[in-house]
């Protein structure tokens, strides 16, 4: 029996706004470090709370679902979420698109004003 009150990490799959594997990380902390994401967002994400989050999609690794590396860059999101026999929601690319594109100026109108902030 493990003595730790905290949880082990789960392994966090992340596809593209294509619906494409395009990373495999070991935990939650990792997946927002590697996209930038808030760390809570993702974490509904895996839960199916929400759809998507900084234009990826999260998953959680289903404990009966094998992952190779082979599976980069070809394992789609929808086979995926049927080999664990889970029913999603799905923006299309285009939606995606908008979605990423409006973060990222959302980001950077925020550097900016920071950037004003400590000029003064």
């Amino acid at each position: 029996m493990r003595r730790s009150k905290f949880k082990r990490p789960k392994m966090v799959l992340i596809f593209n706004g294509a619906q494409v594997l395009v990373a495999i990380t070991r935990s939650l902390h990792s997946a927002a470090e590697l996209t930038k994401g808030n760390l809570q967002s993702i974490s509904f994400c895996c839960t199916g709370r929400y759809v998507c989050s900084g234009g990826f999609y999260f998953r959680h690794l289903h404990d009966d679902v094998e992952i190779e590396m082979s599976d980069l860059g070809t394992l789609l999101l929808p086979e995926y979420d049927e080999l664990c026999g889970e029913k999603r929601i799905y923006y299309s690319v285009r939606q995606m698109a908008h979605m990423r594109a409006r973060n990222a100026a959302k980001k950077q109108n925020n550097e900016q004003q920071n950037q004003k902030q400590k000029k003064k």
